[in-house]
């Protein structure tokens, strides 16, 4: 089963006090960044302080990643060799991926071999499907807005027209290798509103989870990609039916004044099973 990565919380690496309270914050997953929140002069730091902060941190049943430096940059081995030696640590997130050979290359650091792409550039966007089928076991793939829109030189709107392909791209390339979809981080920290429609967008083009850069952001974001009651509802029922008239024989069935066969039976029960992971995630 896919994993749930409804949110999924960045925290600077050379922050280890906010680790605590970002791994309490109702994230699915926290990432650990020793990238762009830290400057080059302090990889080192970030790496011992990390492999120190996660030795005393116990409890949450948040996801546990860690972002390492892109492929080819001058700290991407030594973040490699810093990962193998830390435990508890479910993935790697891997930015500006771009070849299924990067994503390869890292997974070596886990003995999982689970490995999150970053989608940022456009070669990145382009080689998407090529990415989700490279030789590592991939929970799900991030799609990163703002690093294509600096690349294209074009501004980030509410409407998301600019980057309707692009996020298309990556949830394709995701439902076709089993992989959840995440959508980028929103950053205005202050517009909880446009942060709803924002999530809500991505929500409908496919995605299943929303990146997030601060955990105020957590409720909005968890209430959005989370089946709502009536949502559950209906499914439950819708699935009940459809049991019920298959036992009879019946491969079509009417409901609620809809047609209902094996693919929309198929879309309720998928409802349930998230459903049902939510409440696993809240009961732990």
């Amino acid at each position: 089963m896919n994993d749930l990565l409804r949110s999924i919380l960045f925290v600077p690496g050379t922050r280890p006090d906010r680790f605590a309270k970002a791994l309490a914050s109702g994230a699915d997953a926290v990432v650990f960044d020793l990238e762009d929140s830290v400057d080059p002069a302090r990889k080192a730091e970030a790496r011992e302080g990390l492999a120190r902060s996660l030795e005393e941190i116990t409890g949450s049943g948040a996801r546990r990643f860690v972002r390492v430096n892109a492929a080819g940059s001058p700290w991407i081995a030594d973040d490699l060799a810093a990962v193998r030696s830390l435990r508890g640590i479910d993935a790697i997130v891997l930015p500006k991926a771009e070849a299924p050979d990067d994503v390869a290359r890292a997974a070596g650091a886990l003995a999982s071999r689970r490995v999150v792409p970053l989608l940022e550039s456009a070669r990145g966007i382009l080689h998407a499907g090529a990415i989700a089928q490279a030789n590592a076991s991939i929970p799900a793939i991030l799609f990163g807005a703002e690093d294509l829109t600096a690349q294209l030189a074009i501004p980030r709107t509410i409407d998301g027209d600019e980057l309707l392909f692009a996020r298309s791209q990556v949830v394709l390339a995701a439902a076709a290798a089993g992989a959840e979809p995440i959508d980028a981080v929103f950053i205005d920290l202050d517009a909880a509103d446009a942060l709803r429609r924002d999530a809500l967008r991505a929500r409908a083009l496919g995605f299943r989870g929303k990146m997030a850069i601060h955990p105020n952001q957590m409720a909005v974001i968890n209430e959005v990609f989370s089946p709502s009651a009536d949502e559950i509802a209906d499914a439950r029922g819708l699935v009940e039916a459809y049991e019920a008239a298959s036992a009879r024989g019946e491969g079509v069935i009417r409901y609620a004044g809809v047609m209902v066969d094996v693919p929309i039976v198929a879309r309720a029960r998928r409802i349930l099973a998230r459903a049902a992971a939510i409440e696993a995630r809240n009961s732990a």
